[in-house]
């Protein structure tokens, strides 16, 4: 199994905003690294940010003035990159009901884009698109190592 360095920083945020978020941050790296071992991943970043931060990348790099829940960064060919995650917008979404499972699926979600992954649609309005049904396999492969 190949290794890859995961870091998530800010996960402060995650608890201030949901204090009943109950999967470990040392789980979530756990299941990540066996997920996605089988992939070119080398180094990524999972970042935590309050809304003004995500609003500001999503203007600066997509030109859309607005929050949004997930950006990632493809540093490196597929192999290195970054992960923005607004937990904050996250729980307005979804609140208690499913804020532990969409922060997870926004990790995954924002990996597949940096392997070179994309959608035409929202998963709301496509949920048949190969990158969702993608994502929706490994999110039950995932939860059910770290959950």
């Amino acid at each position: 199994m190949k290794e890859i360095s995961l870091q998530i920083f800010n996960k402060e945020l995650v608890s201030e905003i949901e204090p009943t978020f109950s999967i470990s941050f040392e789980d979530i790296q756990k299941a990540y690294e066996r997920i996605f071992s089988e992939y070119p991943l080398e180094e990524i970043n999972i970042v935590f940010v309050e809304p003004e931060y995500i609003q500001d990348l999503n203007k600066r790099y997509r030109e859309i003035d607005a929050p949004t829940d997930v950006l990632s960064f493809n540093i490196e060919d597929g192999r290195k990159g970054e992960i923005y995650i607004s937990p904050e917008y996250v729980y307005k979404s979804f609140q208690e009901d499913a804020f532990e499972e969409e922060i997870l699926r926004l990790i995954i979600h924002g990996t597949l884009h940096i392997l070179g992954q994309d959608h035409t649609e929202s998963m709301n309005d496509s949920p048949n698109e190969k990158m969702f049904l993608q994502q929706e396999e490994l999110l039950v492969r995932f939860k059910k190592i770290c959950c």
